[in-house]
């Protein structure tokens, strides 16, 4: 049985497969397409409002500490009592705990006692950056103190004494309301992009080169200005507050479509799941389909091989169960004409039976090039008078069962009985596709039966039984072959001088003390393939040159007999003297019909 390339139930399951990865897949890129465009215009949304409250809590810290200290610049300036100074000082830091030192000419450096420890630290930065009260304005002083905060400067005091107040600010509130968004980062930085604050103080002071265009591009401005640009892998908000410092609150896309890429994940795994349940369901469905169907395709295949009672029943009530019953009644009528050609085959050859039950054989005949073989049982007439009349039949039955085997071995056809005689065909109704080898196959057929006659006989030999000795005729030529007859009672044969030839060449065994003759006419197609000897000719009516005869030996190569002495020492004959046999004389004319 041949192997199932692409069975039902694959196609079934590819099928519902693609369908169900279409119609999941297309949903799920919608919802995923929709939904994440939305979250994506929320987020910025949300980040910019983010970052403009950001903003105006960090301005407003700075103006309120700038205001806080101006304030106590101003009265420290009033009051020329250190003790007094002191109390201010002291009074100034508890109402304002985040700032951690002010310096200006009228108050010299004071530090809030909390981070009086850090004044080293303090003084060494402040005279490291002998640029305060000129170019720089605020600093990151987060290695100083070792929390977040900035040192900044500022001017104050009438346009005909301005003086430099410098402010240390503890930023760490302000670095924990930058860290309150979820996904969302933000960092004070300058016109410079120095960091100033960030919630991650410990990280790099630097920001993103891709940040410095749009800070760039803001520096300056008078105004506050704020603006949204996405960058790469990020959406970033800029706020700029006064003394040119900038909020900027970043979110990366990644954060944005987290919710989405969760849900859409999900969707994923719930459509794999559907998936491989519906594989499941369709595998179920399907072998309700395709059960059946193995089962009418192991049916055909033994029907296939001669086997026609199926023991197979409906399963379904659908076209399939009809099908299947449709096929069992299909067996049982292909039985009966089994039965009937295997009782038909044993009247008549096979191939002519199969051919004649499928219409291919009508009345009427053709020409074809075919060899004709005749043998037959010498002394047969003496030999049966010792016999009763069962035993003739069974060893007929004996006899002719091996010789015809060797014709059907050889793809010949045995035409028909003749009493103790047979008749076979080789080219006709079938050929083995050239006259040469319908030829070769008539005379190794005979061979066969050589040998296999001698088998017989040894058989026989030990039940004490006499040998039996045969002749074999063999001629190529034309012929007319195909039914003769009636409508009713039809025979398939081959007619013509070639067949009566034949005959009479088998006639030819005895006196030459031969088992198989050939004409010259057979002879002339496989001259090459066989070993023979030359017999004296024979005359038959209606020609004028005498034809010529050949006792074949052997075939070429074949193990065996190598000369017409072995071969008459095989066939118990002995060497007759040919110049005293007529031919003529023994001519007996079969005129064959059907």
């Amino acid at each position: 049985m041949s192997k199932i390339k692409y069975p039902i139930s694959l196609k079934q399951i590819l099928l519902f497969s693609f369908l169900i990865i279409l119609v999941l897949g297309v949903s799920t890129a919608l919802v995923s397409t929709l939904v994440r465009q939305d979250d994506k215009i929320k987020a910025e949304e949300n980040n910019l409002a983010l970052n403009g409250r950001t903003a105006q809590t960090v301005q407003n810290s700075f103006e309120n500490m700038k205001s806080n200290s101006y304030l106590l610049f101003e009265s420290f300036s009033a009051v020329a009592d250190p003790a007094q100074q002191k109390e201010l000082g002291d009074a100034f830091f508890r109402s304002n705990p985040d700032i951690l030192f002010v310096s200006s000419p009228d108050t010299d450096v004071l530090y809030n006692p909390e981070y009086e420890k850090y004044s080293a630290g303090v003084n060494a930065f402040l005279n490291s950056n002998s640029s305060f009260g000129k170019d720089i304005m605020y600093s990151n002083a987060t290695e100083v103190f070792e929390f977040p905060a900035v040192i900044f400067d500022y001017k104050y005091g009438p346009s005909n004494d301005v003086k430099d107040g410098i402010v240390g600010l503890n930023v760490a509130s302000l670095a924990e309301l930058m860290s309150t968004g979820s996904s969302n980062t933000t960092i004070l930085v300058d016109k410079k992009a120095n960091v100033l604050i960030n919630p991650d103080f410990g990280s790099a002071q630097t920001v993103r080169d891709d940040l410095l265009p749009t800070i760039q591009e803001l520096a300056g401005n008078s105004m506050e200005t704020n603006t949204q640009v996405p960058l790469d892998g990020v959406i970033a908000a800029f706020h700029q507050i006064k003394d040119d410092l900038f909020v900027i609150t970043t979110i990366s896309e990644k954060s944005i479509y987290a919710v989405i890429n969760r849900t859409t994940n999900r969707i994923i795994l719930f459509s794999l799941a559907v998936f491989f349940a519906a594989i499941i369901l369709i595998r179920i469905f399907s072998n309700g389909i395709t059960n059946p169907v193995k089962e009418l395709v192991v049916a055909s295949n033994k029907i296939e091989h001669g086997e026609f009672e199926l023991d197979i029943e409906p399963r379904t009530r659908d076209e399939i169960g009809l099908l299947t019953t449709s096929f069992i009644q299909m067996g049982k009528g292909l039985s009966e004409r089994e039965k009937l050609m295997v009782s038909f085959s044993k009247f008549t050859n096979k191939t002519i039976a199969q051919k004649a039950a499928s219409g291919e054989l009508t009345l009427g005949g053709e020409n074809r090039n075919a060899t004709i073989f005749f043998s037959d049982i010498r002394s047969f007439t003496a030999m049966s008078e010792k016999m009763q009349p069962n035993e003739v039949v069974e060893f007929l039955n004996a006899y002719m069962t091996r010789m015809v085997e060797c014709v059907n071995q050889t793809n010949g056809v045995v035409d028909k009985y003749i009493g103790d005689a047979i008749m076979a065909v080789w080219g006709a109704p079938e050929t083995s596709g050239s006259p040469e080898g319908d030829a070769l196959n008539a005379v190794t057929a005979a061979l066969m039966m050589r040998d296999s006659l001698s088998k017989f006989n040894r058989e026989r030999a030990g039940r004490g039984l006499p040998p039996v000795k045969i002749g074999c005729g063999i001629n190529s030529g034309p012929v007319v072959a195909g039914q003769i007859g009636s409508e009713e009672r039809m025979e398939y044969t081959v007619i013509g001088d070639a067949v009566n030839l034949a005959s009479r060449t088998e006639a030819l065994n005895k006196p030459f003390a031969t088992d198989v003759l050939i004409t010259e006419n057979t002879w002339k197609l496989i001259r090459d393939k066989i070993v023979v000897a030359e017999m004296p000719g024979v005359h038959v009516k209606g020609k004028t040159d005498a034809i010529k005869m050949f006792a074949v030996i052997n075939l070429v190569g074949r193990e065996g007999p190598k000369s017409i002495d072995e071969v008459r020492s095989i066939i118990g004959t002995v060497a007759p003297d040919l110049t005293k046999v007529n031919t003529d004389d023994e001519e007996k004319k079969y005129n064959i019909q059907a």
